[in-house]
C-alpha cells in the first residue's frame, strides 16, 4: 500500500469513526430522553393514585366515625354526597374484616373494583368503586 493510499485509507476510517460517535450519541441522548420522559409520566401516575387513594381513605374515615356516632348508610351518603352502595361497601367490608384499618379498608376497596387507579380521575375512580 502507498503512503497516498494509506492516507486515504486512514482518512476514510476517522470520518467511519466519527460518524459512529455521532450515532452512538445521538442514541444515548434518545434513551436519556425516553427514560427522563418515563419518570416524568410515573411521578404524575404516582400522584393521581395518592390522590384516589386519599380520597378513599378520607371516604372510609368519615364512613366509620359517622358510624360510630350512630348514623345510618342513607345519611353518611348524603353528608359526602357520595352513592349509598359506596358506604355500603365501606361497612361491608369492616363487617367481615373487623380486624383491618381503615388504610386496609380504603385499599380493599380500591382493589376490589378492578380499576387501574393511576388511568382514571378521581371521578371516575370513585364513580366505579360506588357503583
Amino acid at each position: 500500500m502507498s503512503m497516498i493510499e494509506y492516507m486515504w485509507e486512514t482518512k476514510r476510517l476517522d470520518r467511519e469513526m466519527m460518524r459512529n460517535s455521532e450515532i452512538r450519541e445521538e442514541r444515548e441522548r434518545a434513551v436519556k430522553k425516553a427514560r427522563e420522559r418515563a419518570l416524568k409520566q410515573g411521578i404524575a401516575q404516582g400522584l393521581e393514585r395518592g390522590k384516589d387513594q386519599g380520597l378513599m381513605l378520607k371516604t372510609v374515615k368519615v364512613t366509620l366515625k359517622s358510624v360510630k356516632r350512630g348514623m345510618r348508610a342513607a345519611e353518611i351518603a348524603d353528608m359526602l354526597e357520595e352513592k349509598v352502595a359506596c358506604i355500603q361497601t365501606i361497612l361491608k367490608i369492616k363487617e367481615e374484616h373487623p380486624d383491618y384499618t381503615e388504610e386496609q379498608i380504603a385499599m380493599k376497596m380500591i382493589h376490589d373494583s378492578g380499576c387501574p387507579i393511576s388511568r382514571c380521575s378521581a371521578d371516575s375512580f370513585k364513580e366505579r368503586i360506588c357503583s
